[in-house]
Formats: C-alpha cells, sequence, structure tokens
C-alpha cells in the first residue's frame, strides 16, 4: 500500500523516487490506487507509444522533461528518458516516477500517460539497453527519440535501435552535417528503419511558402531558368540548410557536381540541369530566425531576376518577386512539441524525407576545394 501523500503527489504528475528493479511493481501500485481516488473522476492509463530518450547531463534531461510534459496533451505515451549523467555520485542507476496528467473538457475524466526516468553514468548503458526492453508496454510500438548529438553513439547501435520501430532525431541540434549522416548510418545498417526529422517538419512551413512562389501566374520558368539558389542560415545551422538545398535539387532533378568553401565561411556546390550549369550556395547569415536557423531562399535566374523568401522576424517574411513591392507574410513556428507528435504521425513517414536525406549526403560526400574560391 502506498502512503495517501504520496498518491497525491502521483495524481500531481510530481516525481517520486523509485528503486530500479521497482519501477514497474510501483507504478502498477500507483495507479491502482490512484483509481480509487475520488468518487467522480475517472482514471485511465494510456500509451499508443513507447517513447524513448536520451539526455546527457541534468539541464538536458530538464529541457526533455518539459517537452515530455507538453506532448502529454495531444499523445499519451509511456516515456522512459535515460540520463547520462557522469558527474552523478556513487555511478548507480537512479529512477523516478511520475504522471502526465491531461484534464478533459468538463472535467469529468482524466486521462494520464506516464514518464520513467531513469539516470546513470555513461558506463551503465548495457543496463539502459536492459531496462529499456523491460520496460516496454507490450503490443505498442516504440519510437527512440535521439535529439542530442553529443550522446554516445554506442548506446543508439546497441542498447536502443533493436527495440525501435521508428528513430526521431533533429538537424537543428547538429553542429556538423556529419552528425546528421551519422545517425542515418546507425538506422540503416541493419534493417531499414524509418527516420522523421524535426528539422525537416520545422522547415515545412518554409518549404511551402516558398514553393508558392511559384504558382500562378509565375509558374515554374524561373527555376528551369536558375542560375543560382542561395540559402541564407545561421551559422551553427549547416545541416538544415543542406537539407533545405537538398530538397531543391531534387525536386529540380539537379545532377551535383563539385563544391568548394566560400571566403564568406560558406560552401558553394554546382550542379548541371539539362546541360545548364546551377551554382547553389550556403551562405551564413545574422538575424532573427527561431528554431529553424533559416533566414531564406533566393533563386536567381540567368537574366538577372531575383525571386526570395526572407525572414524579417521569428515568424515574419516577406516574399520577393520581380516587379511587385514585397509581400509580408505570417510564418508558422509550431513548437518542438507540436513537431514530435507530428513525428510519430504520418507526417513521420515522408518519403521525400528520405530521398532529400539521401541526396544531402551525396552533396556532403563531394570533395570541397579547400581554398576558399570568390562568390
Amino acid at each position: 500500500m502506498r502512503s495517501h501523500g504520496e498518491i497525491e503527489r502521483f495524481v500531481r504528475g510530481e516525481s517520486i523516487a523509485v528503486e530500479v528493479g521497482e519501477i514497474e511493481r510501483a507504478l502498477g501500485s500507483l495507479w491502482q490506487e490512484a483509481s480509487r481516488v475520488g468518487d467522480t473522476v475517472a482514471v485511465s492509463r494510456a500509451a499508443l507509444w513507447n517513447v524513448i530518450i536520451a539526455a546527457r547531463g541534468r539541464a538536458a534531461l530538464a529541457t526533455t522533461k518539459q517537452l515530455v510534459d507538453e506532448i502529454a496533451p495531444a499523445l499519451p505515451t509511456r516515456t522512459l528518458t535515460l540520463c547520462l549523467d557522469d558527474a552523478q555520485r556513487g555511478g548507480n542507476l537512479e529512477a523516478t516516477i511520475e504522471s502526465n496528467v491531461v484534464s478533459q473538457p468538463g472535467g469529468a475524466r482524466m486521462v494520464y500517460s506516464e514518464e520513467i526516468t531513469i539516470a546513470g553514468p555513461s558506463t551503465a548503458e548495457g543496463h539502459f539497453g536492459a531496462l529499456v526492453r523491460a520496460l516496454q508496454v507490450a503490443g505498442v510500438p516504440t519510437a527512440t527519440f535521439w535529439l542530442d548529438p553529443t550522446a554516445p553513439e554506442s548506446l543508439l547501435s546497441r542498447e536502443l535501435l533493436s527495440v525501435t520501430n521508428r528513430l526521431v532525431f533533429d538537424t537543428t541540434a547538429c553542429v556538423r552535417p556529419q552528425q546528421l549522416f551519422d545517425v542515418e548510418r546507425l538506422a540503416t545498417a541493419a534493417q531499414p528503419l524509418p527516420i522523421a526529422d524535426l528539422g525537416w517538419l520545422r522547415l515545412g512551413a518554409l518549404r511551402a511558402m516558398f514553393a508558392g512562389i511559384f504558382d500562378p501566374p509565375v509558374g515554374g520558368a524561373p527555376l528551369v531558368q536558375a542560375a543560382r539558389v542561395t540559402v541564407l542560415h545561421r551559422a551553427g545551422s549547416d545541416a538544415a540548410a543542406l537539407l533545405l538545398l537538398a530538397w531543391i535539387g531534387v525536386l529540380l532533378g539537379w545532377r551535383p557536381l563539385r563544391a568548394a568553401q566560400t571566403s564568406d565561411g560558406g560552401v558553394r556546390f554546382d550542379f548541371a540541369r539539362a546541360g545548364q550549369p546551377v551554382a547553389g550556395y550556403l551562405v551564413p547569415a545574422d538575424g532573427a530566425c527561431g528554431r529553424s536557423g533559416m533566414f531564406g531562399i533566393e533563386v536567381t535566374t540567368h537574366a538577372g531576376e531575383r525571386y526570395a523568401i526572407r525572414r524579417t522576424a521569428v515568424d515574419q517574411a516577406e516574399l520577393l518577386t520581380p516587379g511587385v513591392p514585397p509581400k509580408p507574410v505570417k510564418l508558422d513556428s509550431p513548437s518542438d512539441a507540436e513537431l514530435a507528435v507530428a513525428a510519430l504521425g504520418s507526417r513521420g513517414r515522408d518519403p521525400l524525407f528520405a530521398r532529400c536525406l539521401s541526396y544531402a549526403r551525396q552533396l556532403w560526400s563531394l570533395e570541397t576545394d579547400t581554398a576558399a574560391s570568390r562568390r
């Protein structure tokens, strides 16, 4: 029997420390007792996904737990948060359990999902894997959120991929594009695994707005006649910028030729399309761009005409087309929780993303001229 105070804390969503070997038993006991609290409120235990999230350090753990709390209203899950904390005293594993509470309209019913947090040093990777396998809800798919590219690769490859049905990462968190391709390599080493990217979903509004520039009456002729495409991005968002350029290259059928560093710290890629040369630039810039790291996309034709979308604020941009005054537009800025829920839905199985990721890897594998070229 659990104390009344402990049950109340569990119902309120507060963390309760438990022995690692007693996690499942403690959850079952608390759920059973919580269902008896009150005569008018029904308690439901729900999970549509098992979600595994690795967090390195206590600061990352706090951010992760906030994300889990924000996901709960839209998608009930059993979340296992693995905190890799080499500073933890004693080197032993510690565990806490808590509920995520969602009030239904009218307050007549409460739906709960649950979060299990296990903290320990990186040397306990093998224990993490065994605990994840033991604590998954049977018959429910498992998604692994690999949002911290500094987390040890061995934890993902040796312990988590074998129990994962969908891998979710975040291009925006990648400091270098190679980190993006390292995750992809791990996910496809043994057998194809569905991969979703919060960064790709975060770029959705920008991609849709850019494509809309070339709706009638403008049409696609400027893209066919493009001589240069420039992606403006925040320094450190190279992976997202590369993926955005890959999206354009895939849709327009550009054939990659070569790459060269530029004097402004960016990269130039040379392409061929129907025998015509096209240059693609990734250019670091400054300004407000939100989590996406993207400031805009510009297309310049062989005739010198410019078509662009440029961000003017975190959620504002302007469209630029020849002979027309700049048109202000609003850009959607979905939260990380909204993107995470989308990644576990149909948008998390976007076949175009897989093509663009493969194309981006091809671009990055081009032998880069280390001598800066003039733009």
